[in-house]
């Protein structure tokens, strides 16, 4: 996504943010694009072209670190690439440009209302409402595979949400 470019109206846009942008929101951003593709019967690589732009963030994230090598693996076995992966720094412009933001703790979101108060109404909670979505940084690749389980129920449900409208226009 150009970050400079105004939003397009026909273009849906969905953030997802957790604290370092190398696990969790790494995860939520490929599991949603696939599931988007499958719901649009397209590939992932023409979402753009059905309207749909999914890109994640963090709201503690080192610029351009890698997604961690447990993401990497767990997406790879669920046939997801995040090889090429780089962080990056939520800003207020992403959050301002995004329909949907979606985060991975109550924390991530009160950080994100207050950089973005305008935008506070389009500022949920991944998992819903109190749900918490556990960092597994540093931990091992059965606790990501849970996560990562955790992750895609709640990003299958996003779509259906998010993108319906988008069904009826095809």
């Amino acid at each position: 996504m150009i970050l400079d470019e105004p939003k397009e109206e026909q273009v849906t846009r969905i953030l997802f943010v957790c604290t370092g942008n190398t696990c969790r929101s790494p995860m939520a951003e490929a599991l949603f694009r696939s599931a988007a593709a499958e719901f649009l019967k397209c590939s992932v690589w023409q979402l753009r072209e059905h309207g749909v732009d999914v890109f994640s963030a963090g709201v503690a994230a080192w610029e351009n670190s890698p997604a961690s090598p447990q993401s990497v693996e767990v997406m790879k076995d669920r046939g997801l690439d995040l090889t090429q992966h780089l962080s990056r720094q939520v800003t207020a412009q992403m959050i301002a440009q995004s329909d949907a933001v979606l985060a991975m703790t109550p924390r991530h979101q009160a950080v994100l209302q207050q950089l973005s108060p305008a935008d506070s109404e389009r500022i949920w909670l991944l998992g819903g409402s109190g749900v918490d979505i556990a960092d597994p940084f540093g931990g091992s690749v059965e606790e990501y595979r849970q996560c990562a389980g955790e992750i895609a129920e709640y990003t299958d449900r996003w779509v259906r949400r998010l993108l319906s409208k988008k069904v009826d226009e095809l």
